[in-house]
């Protein structure tokens, strides 16, 4: 009687975490997929080396934080943004309907400068020529100290020129606090800037002084807003500016300016990157990814229920039972814990549903053997989850370890495939030694489950075979 209580209170308590699982898996709506299965950007960002930004450990980690928090501002759900190597970062963005345009965003440079026009010096009408001027051939190897300036025509410049800078800016981004999009007298788009209390201290003395400058000279003064080399904007300084705001004005459009306060907002990245590999999954591809692997689950499930059934009859339906439970039981793991599914995190599911029967096939010919050598039903099913119970948790405890080591030492996709292996193969393990023990175990009283043919546990028994007439012996 204590052991029929033992595994009704297990059942309850298996009821109970179902019931939880219930809320966390239905409905499957809820499960956050990856850019495999709903679409998105996948891209391998590289760090290059210049002379000016330098790669080191500490820049990469800068890098990562800061596209970090990018994307945080782009609005996408579940981003994967990691480390790569010495030098890369790898950037999983599921759900991105505009892949070009966040791949701008995240990847841009933001270097923020402000220049009084003076500053730039004799315009050259070729970038080829301001770097013959510098003594280069690249940009990439400029000399400290030293930068090419472009000006376009459509920036308020009399022509596209290109300018070999020298001297230091007299405000850079670092300065800033914050920026936002807004719009300016005539409703076209701009991007309203405020300074710290150095910077607005800074930009009120450079703006007082070319303000004075003109007062006295009548020479029209212009503060260059240069962002990454490119002229945005150069407003002329009539007066003084206090109050540590400022804006860049131009030919924006409407996601051109909020793009640029997302980028000013999150500061400059420490070394420049280049997209080294870039995939884009569109939101078809990856719903008929995700419809396929569904019915390579269901088809997958259908054919272990019918097998167990056909094989071990009441027994098969027993560990099928138990196999729906475990199922359902996973995917509200997987959910209460945020885990976002991807393909190979669905292939691991589907390799673990055969997994989750294996320790059940194992107990159920131990089970056989033990009826065949003259043992009932109880008795025989005791002994039968007692000797398996070693070669269960052998077999299922050396691939959870392998899914650690998968999931310690691996990245992306193996990484989920690991997660999923391994908490599919434990929760397997507790469903086909648990639950249908207690399973059995209640529902010995009934008559039909005292019968080994009704079990499949029947052994077919084998005519002896004799000498055949006429033949010597």
């Amino acid at each position: 009687m204590s052991r029929i209580k033992r595994d009704a209170g297990i059942l309850v308590l298996v009821a109970i975490l179902l019931g939880l699982a219930v809320y966390f898996a239905f409905p499957l709506s809820k499960t956050n997929l990856g850019l495999d299965l709903q679409g998105g950007l996948s891209v391998i960002l590289e760090a290059q080396e210049t002379a000016k930004n330098p790669v080191t450990s500490s820049g990469i980690d800068q890098a990562v934080r800061i596209i970090q928090n990018r994307v945080n501002r782009l609005g996408v759900a579940e981003p994967e943004i990691q480390r790569q190597g010495q030098n890369k970062i790898s950037v999983q963005l599921p759900g991105i309907d505009n892949p070009e345009q966040a791949l701008a965003v995240i990847g841009k440079t933001a270097v923020l400068e402000f220049f009084d026009v003076k500053q730039f010096g004799t315009p050259y009408s070729s970038q080829a020529d301001a770097l013959q001027a510098a003594g280069v051939s690249s940009t990439d190897v400029l000399p400290e100290g030293k930068e090419i300036v472009h000006w376009t025509l459509a920036n308020g410049n009399t022509a596209d020129q290109w300018f070999l800078v020298t001297s230091p800016p007299v405000l850079t981004g670092s300065a800033l606090t914050g920026a936002s999009q807004g719009y300016d007298t005539n409703n076209q788009p701009k991007v309203d800037m405020t300074f710290n209390d150095a910077g607005a201290k800074t930009f009120e003395e450079v703006t007082g002084k070319m303000a004075s400058t003109e007062q006295i000279t009548g020479e029209v003064q212009r503060l260059a807003i240069v962002l990454d080399g490119e002229v945005e904007s150069a407003p002329t300084v009539h007066e003084q500016i206090s109050g540590g705001r400022a804006e860049i004005t131009g030919k924006f459009t409407l996601d051109e300016a909020r793009n640029l306060a997302l980028v000013l907002q999150s500061g400059a990245l420490p070394v420049e990157l280049k997209a080294v590999s870039q995939t884009a999954i569109g939101a078809t591809l990856g719903k008929a990814a995700l419809n396929q692997a569904l019915i390579a689950g269901a088809i997958g499930l259908l054919l272990i229920v019918v097998f167990m059934i056909a094989y071990y009859r009441l027994l098969g339906v027993v560990a099928s039972v138990a196999l729906i439970i475990y199922g359902v039981l996973f995917i509200g793991i997987l959910n209460g814990i945020g885990v976002t599914m991807t393909l190979p995190g669905i292939a691991g599911m589907i390799l673990t549903l055969g997994m989750a029967v294996d320790a059940n096939v194992l107990i159920f010919a131990r089970m056989r053997d033990e009826v065949a050598n003259g043992k009932t039903i109880g008795p025989a099913t005791s002994a039968g989850f007692r000797k398996a119970f070693r070669a269960v948790f052998d077999c299922n405890m050396t691939t959870i370890l392998t899914a650690v080591i998968l999931f310690w030492a691996a990245s992306g996709g193996i990484k989920g495939f690991a997660l999923t292996l391994g908490v599919g193969v434990a929760l397997s393990m507790f469903t086909a030694v648990v639950v249908t023990r207690s399973m059995l175990s209640l529902l010995s009283g009934w008559r039909v489950f005292r019968h080994p043919r009704a079990l499949g546990l029947h052994v077919p028994h084998t005519k002896a075979v004799g000498p055949e007439k006429g033949s010597q012996t």
